[in-house]
């Protein structure tokens, strides 16, 4: 199985709960889980016995310089403001997004005059350009996030899939971008790669990846990706599937080691260069399909130009709706919540006065700075690996806020105060109020990026272990509450991800289109955000090989 660093979802154990198939993510388990949660207990703890006449800022910087002394002054004084100001931001922007939809207004509606409203804002800081592509990086990192959680759900005779592989998808992406640049510049055009989206053919279980099409559509090659972190964890994740009339795909260095284990596999670093496809995409190792991801994230090697305000829009709606998809998906897939119970089960607790009257007023500002504090410290000590060392205490706190609200909703559904339609709806609303707010962070393309590949998936299990554990801290019975509202949401839940996703492929083929007319030259790498968006590759990336697979 997998490690899990720099931002980087690999593989995941799937466990049984209640008859439930729970997608487990090494990085966040119930090791981790133990070893953060006396922190989490020490954090609140100290914020409730805190003096009132203390500011939380106060309290929380001097907390943070005790727990982390290695870090400077300047350091924890920037960390603790991050933190507090993040909350604020999310609490203001979730109160938002409830009013107005109490008011007749739509999330998507909601979310788009906030962008109307930031950009507007930050216009004489950024052009059009620069913010469209920042909010465009955004959206296709959620989408890709979203995409893959679709192959856990969406799997033949019901089945959990086992691969959760981010990574994995952007090699699937570079390959097939690769080929089809390739064969334009050789003048193979007869020859198309496809990475194989939800429907028929893909994301079924045992389904392919990547095929070649002739120009006829008829299926030349077939094509399983894995990439491992080595090839151990390769040959694990191909042990687990049938993949009968498939090549295998894996990173350059794992070839000869994964051939040994299937020797009557095609076992390959590229797609094509056969006797039937002469052009083949340039072989990748795990390292380079890291590097290229960055690229792109921090970079900003895959661009549109071009961006005026109805575009803009248009991916702000579909960013809205991956937000919430991601949303729904943590209700159907709750699996920090589960952790939380099982690192509880037959302890005995004294019950929080505090943390209970938070959760059940609202009144919860002040636990969430706790808890993020909590957070940072086990994420910059390095007890949570699906987190960068590095990842921005904003995003974090962020994580934590979502976490709790998930609990407080629960709570409620457990209690009848609402439906579990309504409890899912919620739940989506956390999340697109949070997206805003980490949009308007817009400290740049690395911001943009982190806040796709942290919060939908590493975000789902973290968030749901902080808001089950501070359940469990107002007491046995609102965390056993919490819990009986995990279980029965997530039965509500798979039909709303299902519908949501439909409409999230909508808007994105709308996206598609924008992007593909923003080309206006060859030099324009355009090819990975159409193909995030959509299923077909741009033929804008025709004359591009060279520039960017070079």
């Amino acid at each position: 199985m997998e490690k899990v660093t720099n931002n980087e979802v690999v593989d995941t154990e799937i466990i049984s709960v209640d008859g439930e198939q729970i997608p487990v993510f090494e990085g966040m388990g119930e090791a981790e889980a133990r070893a953060v949660k006396p922190i989490l207990q020490d954090f609140v703890k100290s914020f409730t016995e805190k003096p009132k006449e203390v500011s939380t800022e106060a309290w929380l910087t001097q907390k943070l310089a005790a727990e982390l002394p290695e870090q400077t002054p300047e350091e924890i004084a920037a960390m603790s403001h991050e933190i507090v100001s993040s909350v604020a931001t999310f609490d203001e922007n979730l109160a938002s997004v409830n009013k107005a939809c109490a008011e007749g207004q739509t999330k998507e509606e909601w979310f788009v005059s906030k962008i109307r409203e930031h950009y507007s804002a930050k216009r004489m800081e950024v052009t059009a350009d620069e913010y469209g592509n920042y909010i465009a990086n955004i959206d296709r990192a959620f989408f890709q996030s979203n995409k893959q959680m679709m192959r856990v759900i969406h799997t033949k005779n019901g089945e959990v899939s086992k691969n959760f592989n981010l990574d994995g998808f952007i090699a699937e992406q570079q390959h097939v971008n690769d080929f089809n640049a390739q064969a334009a510049l050789e003048g193979a055009e007869e020859f198309t790669a496809y990475v194989k989206g939800p429907g028929k053919e893909g994301y079924n279980k045992n389904s392919f990846d990547i095929v070649i099409k002739d120009s006829s559509g008829h299926i030349v090659h077939q094509y399983q990706s894995k990439y491992g972190k080595d090839a151990a964890a390769t040959i694990r994740m191909l042990k687990k599937g049938n993949y009968d009339n498939q090549q295998i795909l894996v990173p350059a260095e794992q070839v000869e080691e994964v051939q040994k284990a299937f020797p009557n596999k095609t076992v390959t670093a590229h797609i094509g260069g056969t006797s039937k496809v002469s052009t083949k995409s340039k072989a990748l190792t795990k390292a380079e399909v890291k590097r290229r991801q960055l690229d792109a994230q921090e970079k900003h090697l895959i661009k549109a130009k071009g961006w005026d305000t109805q575009s803009m829009e248009t991916v702000a709606v579909n960013l809205a709706q991956n937000a919430a998809l991601a949303g729904y998906t943590s209700a159907k897939y709750a699996v920090g919540f589960h952790i939380a119970k099982k690192v509880w089960d037959g302890e005995k607790i004294d019950a929080n006065e505090v943390v209970e009257v938070a959760l059940t007023t609202g009144a919860d500002a002040g636990i969430k700075h706790a808890t993020a504090g909590a957070l940072t410290v086990a994420v910059r000590r390095g007890l949570i690996p699906m987190l960068a060392k590095s990842t921005p205490a904003g995003i974090i706190a962020n994580i934590a806020s979502v976490g709790i609200e998930n609990a407080k909703i629960l709570f409620d559904y457990a209690r009848g105060k609402i439906s579990g339609l309504e409890a899912v709806d919620s739940m989506g609303r956390v999340n697109v109020s949070m997206t805003a707010g980490l949009v308007a962070m817009g400290k740049g393309a690395s911001i943009g990026a982190s806040i796709g590949s942290v919060v939908p998936v590493v975000g789902t299990a973290i968030g749901g272990f902080i808001g089950g554990t501070i359940g469990y801290i107002a007491g046995s019975k609102v965390g056993e509450k919490i819990y009986s509202g995990v279980k029965k949401v997530a039965k509500v839940a798979k039909e709303v991800v299902t519908t949501a996703y439909e409409g999230v492929k909508a808007v994105g083929s709308a996206v598609c289109d924008l992007a593909s007319s923003a080309v206006k030259t060859a030099g324009e790498v355009i090819g990975s955000a159409v193909k995030a968006a959509g299923d077909l590759v741009s033929s804008g990336i025709k004359a591009i090989g060279n520039f960017l697979f070079g």
